[in-house]
């Protein structure tokens, strides 16, 4: 079982250890026929691209590397891991940057600036009340899975939904229910090892479509989707709804902005 691509990694533009083209030629000896570089949006401190125009200067430099005439490289995508800010599902990624982008990824993060002092209280304080008994977690389950769903919801531009639950405990039934119907993938991420094995059950009963990425920082782990592999041959879960599988055809398949190109 091989894999098309791996559309989720950082560069130094984020947290990344590494250039573009280190990630290309990490993909390269992987064997993948595409890459996606996916540096996280602007509004989470410390981890973010320093602005949201920070992406049209990937972008320019990827369209050089993608037009050199070696068909031994993999084509090279342009993505952003947006942050979602606040219980509406607002993104820290503008419109008109999006629009630029191949791909759109969005999850909930630690650290993220909020739209509102009450979204920083309901998501990002909640959550660090959560070990304060039943109750607390309880409410920010709630919040975390209300931001989630209003973000695939109301981003219709969104391709995937990044390792959902990880630092922010969801109700993956709703969330993956919300993936159903708005035709976004939702994401095992090898780089974390999540979710786990019975969160992927949930979402598996529900009918997600699952993309098995990297979330990689260093050269080292581009490529690497061991964890993934290991859990949908587990579970059996048909090849068919594991978008970057090398048999599925890679983005031109599955990308929301290619398909709305194509079909409209």
């Amino acid at each position: 079982m091989d894999f098309y691509g791996d559309y989720h990694t950082h560069s130094r533009h984020s947290d990344g250890r590494q250039s573009e083209e280190d990630i290309i030629k990490a993909a390269q000896k992987q064997g993948l026929k595409e890459v996606a570089i996916t540096d996280h949006g602007p509004l989470a401190a410390v981890i973010g691209v320093k602005t949201a125009e920070e992406y049209l200067d990937i972008k320019e430099k990827l369209d050089k590397i993608n037009a050199i005439d070696n068909e031994n490289l993999p084509r090279v995508l342009l993505g952003a891991e947006a942050n979602i800010r606040d219980m509406k599902g607002t993104l820290d990624i503008p419109y008109y940057i999006i629009k630029e982008l191949d791909l759109l990824i969005a999850g909930l993060h630690p650290y993220t600036l909020p739209s509102s002092i009450q979204d920083g209280l309901n998501i990002f304080l909640q959550n660090s009340l959560r070990h304060l008994g039943k109750a607390q977690q309880e409410k920010a389950v709630n919040a975390n899975t209300k931001a989630s769903v209003e973000a695939i919801y109301n981003n219709p531009q969104l391709d995937i939904l990044s390792h959902p639950g990880l630092f922010f405990r969801v109700n993956t039934k709703e969330v993956a229910l919300a993936c159903v119907k708005k035709q976004v993938l939702f994401e095992i991420n090898c780089g974390h090892k999540h979710p786990d094995i019975s969160a992927i059950m949930e979402a598996d009963k529900v009918g997600v479509d699952f993309i098995i990425n990297s979330d990689a920082h260093f050269p080292g782990s581009v490529g690497k989707l061991e964890y993934g592999k290991q859990l949908i041959e587990e579970l059996k879960i048909e090849q068919n709804r594991v978008v970057n599988l090398r048999c599925q055809g890679g983005y031109s398949q599955w990308g929301k902005k290619i398909r709305d190109y194509i079909f409209s």
